[in-house]
């Protein structure tokens, strides 16, 4: 499909700007912008997985912790403001419905934001008075450690864990480029976190150590990446071996 200038006045010239920075022309500069809707729709149904497989994963840790699926609502559960905000929001809005029995936890869960399932692996914020959470005590020793394996096992069999750091890390990056790629923003050139030099590209950045999470999905998107119609030689060619 070649160039239409009348394209670049829909999607606006300071949008179209960010596909002509890194073409040699404009033509060159709609195949990217072609090429990173391709990058998005295989991200599309990946994404879904990641995203339930990680709720579920640590909704179920969770619910073992405290003995009961509506965790949230457990006087052992201590959490930072900004955390605790986003889960009252999801379960003032559905407290009629579980109240008469109508929906149960399950709801919640589908519910809340992939961001909250994010906080939940950081390392804690502070509470209202200032105190500060450790979530790494609280929740991931004890509970949310037991979800995320790396693969491998010790000399004497045991099952090797991620640290929460790595697990937080490649699950805040999974949000950030599933997020871009929900508001139609580029991905083409990976998405930098804070803290970080370069970009980080989908395949080798999200494998929490989930099963599941570090199967298929990479290979997909790899193959995205490296099959697409794109000119030889084009800056986001050099990200190529970053996957």
């Amino acid at each position: 499909m070649p160039y239409n200038p009348s394209f670049e006045k829909s999607v606006s010239t300071p949008r179209f700007a960010t596909y002509r920075n890194g073409a040699t022309d404009d033509e060159h500069a709609w195949a990217l912008y072609r090429w990173n809707i391709e990058l998005v729709a295989v991200l599309a149904p990946l994404t879904c997985d990641l995203e339930v497989t990680l709720r579920n994963a640590v909704h179920d840790q969770l619910t073992a912790h405290f003995d009961r699926e509506d965790w949230w609502a457990s006087s052992k559960l201590v959490l930072d403001d900004i955390t605790a905000d986003t889960l009252t929001e999801v379960v003032k809005r559905h407290q009629k419905k579980i109240t008469k029995g109508t929906v149960g936890a399950g709801r919640v869960v589908a519910d809340l934001m992939l961001g909250t399932w994010v906080m939940l692996l950081g390392r804690g914020g502070t509470s209202s008075l200032g105190r500060a959470i450790d979530y790494d005590a609280n929740l991931w020793r004890p509970a949310l450690r037991f979800a995320f394996v790396t693969g491998s096992t010790t000399p004497t069999g045991r099952i090797r864990r991620p640290t929460r750091d790595a697990v937080h890390s490649r699950a805040a990056n999974f949000q950030k480029i599933r997020n871009r790629a929900a508001h139609h923003e580029p991905i083409m050139n990976g998405v930098r976190l804070p803290g970080t030099r370069r970009p980080q590209i989908g395949g080798n950045a999200v494998e929490p150590g989930i099963g599941m999470w570090a199967g298929g999905w990479t290979s997909s998107y790899r193959a995205a990446f490296r099959d697409a119609v794109c000119h030889t030689g084009c800056r986001c060619r050099k990200l190529d071996r970053g996957l």
